[in-house]
């Protein structure tokens, strides 16, 4: 199994990277040729479509739902973007 995931993960890029039915039509097929590898692949791409608590400022991804901070109340200092997280703007 742990052949089956790290060509799974060999293999992600290229398959995050394409359009839904070109995606849909690769996994098909990989599905019929190796099921396990299919099976490993789309847990991955699963789990990276899911929205993920690190997505977002710390701020917001540890408030319960509806206590999140409106942008017009953020403390002084912080921003909407994390630090060194952008490339600087000219």
């Amino acid at each position: 199994m742990k052949a089956c995931l790290t060509l799974a993960l060999e293999l992600f890029d290229a398959y995050s990277d394409m359009g839904d039915e070109e995606q849909a039509a690769a996994l098909a097929v990989l599905r019929r040729s190796d099921p396990a590898l299919h099976d490993a692949l789309v847990q991955l791409l699963v789990t990276d479509a899911l929205d993920h608590e690190m997505d977002v400022p710390p701020w917001v991804g540890h408030a319960g739902a509806g206590d999140a901070m409106p942008m017009d109340e953020l403390p002084d200092d912080a921003t909407a973007e994390p630090a060194g997280g952008r490339a600087q703007r000219a």
